[in-house]
């Protein structure tokens, strides 16, 4: 069973350096991102997402400078020793050349274990990771969208005659086609699932914390009653801070989703001024990190059922927060998604930034506020400099129905199960 990890830096550019830095990324785009010849991601097969992203220089809530950063984050498959490995294996020189023109980077030629080194250090932890489709590598993915691909084409080739069958019959006739198709050898074998030890740690942890929260729940009701007051009390003395908007920056940011599946989000923000809204904000962002394994699964992030792999990242000393996103569909209906169907959930994790429609205890308003949401939220969000997909055919629906139709290949069937796995072909 394949587990994944979130790798993100985040680091100021050299002074005069930002246009450079701009055209080598612009580079990359243009020669395209899978196979240019600067960073050929998709050589480096532990990838699932990849993106680089340039945030420009700004003020804080504070009105203190924050100085133009390069992000770049990847959504990789475990360990993170073989995805670093691979990685500067792969595309070291080019990794080199444009964090060259950062600060604090190593001076001289490329050298591997110092790029290695330099991306240990300056690596910076998700205060939340989010997991849509867990559990798969990405050549788990794309072995199984090849297998769906290659039955489809099979029952389409051989209708009259699976149609005349039973349903197990026809599920068995579609078994000897994969286990005598020498290109989907790959299929025999079922994918290892968790085995019992991991189950028991997994579950054990959530059990711990359901004890110790039972525990403690005398002393946790009051703390959080005060708690919640004080936040009151802040929100209502708060400023509303505008957001700035135009059509331009609208326009530049639809016109880059030209995917036909999956699309990015990039979005940063200030985070608001005072060290309680800090404490709040990072409580409930680990928090949401430590459940959303068990409350938020198969791609439905608080309900949103299109999310591959999502992060927020607390960023300069925690003045700024940068949440980046891999989702289905495009940025418009993604957008809905979140007034609609999770409205009070990720209020409760972006109301702390500056702009963000006036909400009260945290959930009530904000996102029920439809155009400030709206408004905020393209406000926010950045362009995205570089981004790259695994796997840009499929979405989260495909790869959950993909496993479905090759687990199906193994075992007995009633007629009735047989038949409903027919279904999903």
């Amino acid at each position: 069973m394949t587990q994944h990890g979130a790798y993100s830096i985040v680091v100021n550019i050299k002074s005069g350096m930002r246009q450079p830095l701009y055209d080598l990324l612009q580079k990359i785009d243009d020669g395209g991102v899978e196979d240019n010849d600067i960073i050929p991601f998709k050589k480096i097969t532990t990838i699932h997402f990849a993106r680089f992203v340039i945030l420009d220089a700004c003020k804080d809530a504070y009105g203190q400078d924050i100085p133009a950063r390069l992000a770049f984050t990847t959504n990789y498959d475990l360990p993170l020793n073989n995805h670093m490995q691979q990685m500067i294996a792969v595309a070291g020189k080019g990794l080199w050349q444009l964090f060259s023109m950062c600060e604090d980077f190593p001076q001289g030629p490329f050298n591997a274990s110092m790029l290695d080194a330099y991306f240990q250090d300056y690596s910076k932890k998700a205060e939340t990771f989010y997991v849509g489709v867990g559990n798969r590598s990405v050549q788990q993915i794309r072995e199984e969208h090849v297998l769906r691909n290659a039955i489809n084409d099979y029952t389409d080739q051989n209708r009259q005659s699976i149609h005349q069958q039973s349903a197990v019959a026809a599920r068995q006739q579609i078994i000897d086609y994969v286990n005598g198709n020498p290109d989907l050898a790959f299929a025999k074998i079922p994918v290892p699932a968790a085995s019992k030890k991991w189950d028991a740690a997994f579950y054990g942890k959530l059990i711990g914390v359901i004890i110790l929260f039972i525990v403690f729940l005398p002393i946790i009701i009051p703390f959080v009653i005060v708690w919640m007051l004080i936040m009151l009390s802040i929100e209502i003395r708060e400023k509303q801070v505008p957001n700035n908007l135009t059509k331009d920056h609208i326009r530049e940011l639809v016109n880059r989703e030209t995917q036909m599946v999956q699309a990015q989000f990039s979005a940063l923000g200030n985070v608001k001024p005072g060290k309680f809204r800090l404490a709040t904000m990072m409580f409930l962002l680990r928090t949401t990190d430590f459940l959303a394994p068990y409350l938020f699964a198969k791609g439905k992030l608080s309900g949103i059922p299109t999310v591959h792999f999502a992060r927020w990242l607390i960023i300069d000393e925690g003045r700024q927060m940068l949440f980046l996103s891999n989702y289905d569909g495009n940025s418009e209906n993604y957008l809905r998604d979140f007034i609609h169907i999770a409205a009070k959930q990720l209020t409760l994790m972006f109301c702390h930034t500056e702009g963000y429609p006036k909400t009260r205890l945290m959930v009530f308003g904000g996102a029920k506020d439809a155009e400030g949401f709206m408004q905020w939220a393209r406000a926010k969000q950045i362009i995205t400099n570089v981004w790259y997909s695994a796997n840009k055919e499929v979405s989260v629906k495909n790869i959950y129905n993909n496993s479905k139709i090759r687990n199906g290949l193994y075992g007995t069937m009633t007629e009735t199960e047989a038949s409903e796995w027919l279904r999903s072909i």
